[in-house]
């Protein structure tokens, strides 16, 4: 049976859980498997209001990039300028599916010009920006420095640091760099091809990637029930069936048996601490759940995820001003 939940904590306006999905992990009879949504403040703060962005492309290009981009066009029909573009539709996306949207708006008009290889060309002065945000409106300028074509020897696109922007406030001032790269959640056996979609897919995911940045975002993580004991299993047999007061009646109940169960009931039940938002509560009843294992000198998989379910919650507690700073 499948459950699904939207959670929203009342306090304030933070809000700490989507959609809910309970499911058995095939290699692991001692749990169940929370998939849940965790929402992740952004690294920059760029205000929690109206904030708006004009993309632009300096189209600067290397030197060198004239004949990359030409035998790339030849094999693929690929333009510099969509690459540009793919990058930008991930951002524009990233930011729109965000907690606290923010307006990006595309600006055009500029000529292409040539910079040495290897050249990093210098920020764009304060009162060019002041010049562009008078132009669009826009607070916040983002601006792709540069865009390149590194080939290998089998004239394959290499995908790494091909984009490099910069992220500029209101006031002309950079707060922001960072350049395209191969991301951890995709197998790099992709890029040993030169496919069109592979190539497009990479520049859009490394634009929604940068957008999550810029605003909260939720993120997929996981969490356990167990149920490898009667009583633990009884819990979660209401827990299932939405009960969640007589679940945790009887996983509190269970705090009281042996350390491994004790402790396994802890981390049911620190699932609702946190699901409701207290972070702290539920650090708490981890915490004692770890102290009295190593206490009895176990020191076990169940010890291992407790202290990272610990150090999750460690961080949720750090985030939660950075969240409120930013919605």
């Amino acid at each position: 049976m499948e459950r699904r939940v939207k959670y929203k904590m009342k306090a304030g306006l933070k809000i700490v859980g989507a959609f809910l999905f309970v499911g058995l992990l095939a290699s692991c009879s001692s749990y169940k498997v929370l998939n849940i949504d965790v929402l992740h403040p952004g690294e920059l703060n760029i205000g929690n209001k109206n904030a708006q962005i004009l993309f632009i492309d300096r189209k600067l290009v290397h030197e060198s990039d004239s004949l990359s981009a030409y035998q790339l066009f030849a094999s693929l029909r690929l333009r510099r300028d969509e690459v540009v573009n793919h990058f930008y539709n991930g951002v524009r996306d990233g930011l729109r599916n965000g907690v606290q949207p923010i307006l990006l708006v595309k600006g055009l008009g500029l000529n292409t010009g040539y910079i040495p290889d290897g050249y990093t060309p210098a920020p764009i002065s304060p009162a060019g920006i002041a010049a562009l945000e008078k132009i669009s409106g826009q607070t916040y300028v983002l601006s792709v420095e540069y865009c390149k074509f590194g080939l290998d020897g089998a004239s394959r696109l290499m995908l790494d640091t091909n984009l490099f922007v910069r992220l500029y406030d209101p006031d002309g001032v950079v707060v922001d760099s960072a350049t395209t790269h191969k991301l951890d959640d995709v197998d790099e056996t992709l890029f040993e091809g030169n496919n069109y979609d592979i190539i497009c897919n990479f520049f859009y995911n490394n634009g929604v990637k940068y957008a999550e940045r810029l605003t909260p975002t939720w993120k997929p993580e996981q969490r356990r029930i167990y149920t490898n004991n009667r009583l633990l299993n009884l819990g979660y047999y209401h827990f299932e069936n939405e009960n969640d007061e007589e679940a945790q009646r009887i996983w509190n109940a269970a705090l009281n048996l042996k350390p491994r169960v004790a402790a396994r009931a802890a981390v049911n039940l620190a699932w609702f601490y946190e699901k409701d938002g207290n972070f702290s509560s539920a650090k708490a009843l981890l915490e004692a759940a770890l102290k009295t294992l190593q206490a009895n000198n176990i020191n076990d998989n169940l010890s291992v995820y407790i202290t990272d379910y610990i150090k999750r919650l460690e961080k949720r507690i750090k985030d939660e001003t950075k969240i409120m700073e930013q919605l």
